[in-house]
């Protein structure tokens, strides 16, 4: 199985690549999302929030986390940060490894790791045979993150310099999508992306050994069952 990791910064689209993927029947593990799951009320990491962070961390209405307060909070305290990702980052690695090894037994050739901060936090990135980074021009982040976002010009371009540059990010990366263009364009780049991708040996190696296990583990239980049914 190749590990993909999907990567980019704020406002450039890397959603767009992913829900693509996802409609391609390419197995998608979003670290975003199983960030929110890991947090769902009264959970151990809901607690363990609510605990440090306050009540005024729970939105009263519906039990959920108040991301906007705590946004506001470690944006600009490192040390609340850190606390946040010691809560958090043990659950949400956990349910990565369950949903890896779900699609690994279910023979997948490819899994795409969507992680925002892939470089930054670096645990995954050794583990990827390759990375693609989703960009786009400064100006057009602003105005995404301005429309999705509501933020202000000054508001946008302090998350953008809150990352690590796109241009960084570019240069570790095995496979760059400019999503300053129209969407047809950009999941050009993806298809043509994972085309090369299934060009070396390695791939049709790799589907053959993958084929070969499911072969020899379908005979074992066809054998084990019936087995247990000569038994009976």
């Amino acid at each position: 199985m190749f590990f993909i990791g999907l990567t980019g910064n704020i406002g450039t689209g890397k959603s767009t690549v992913s829900k693509y993927l996802s409609k391609q029947n390419i197995p998608v593990i979003d670290s975003d999302q199983i960030a929110r799951d890991v947090v769902k009320p009264y959970t151990k990491c809901w607690h363990a929030i609510r605990e440090h962070f306050g009540e005024e961390a729970i939105n009263v209405t519906d039990g959920q986390i108040n991301r906007n307060y705590l946004a506001q909070i470690i944006f600009n305290n490192p040390d609340e940060r850190r606390i946040l990702n010691k809560i958090t980052h043990p659950e949400i690695q956990k349910q990565t490894f369950i949903k890896t090894l779900y699609y690994w037994l279910t023979f997948h050739t490819f899994v795409v790791f969507d992680i925002p901060l892939l470089f930054e936090a670096k645990i995954y990135q050794p583990l990827m045979n390759y990375i693609i980074v989703v960009k786009c021009d400064e100006s057009e982040q602003i105005r995404r993150i301005k429309a999705r976002n509501g933020y202000n010009d000054e508001e946008a371009s302090s998350r953008i310099g809150s990352q690590m540059s796109l241009n960084e990010k570019c240069k570790l990366a095995n496979f760059v999508i400019d999503n300053n263009g129209t969407i047809e364009q950009t999941l050009h780049q993806v298809e043509e992306i994972f085309h090369q991708m299934k060009r070396p040996p390695t791939f049709y190696i790799l589907r053959l050994l993958l084929i070969t296990l499911y072969g020899l583990t379908l005979f074992s239980l066809i054998k084990l069952s019936k087995f247990i049914y000569s038994k009976l």
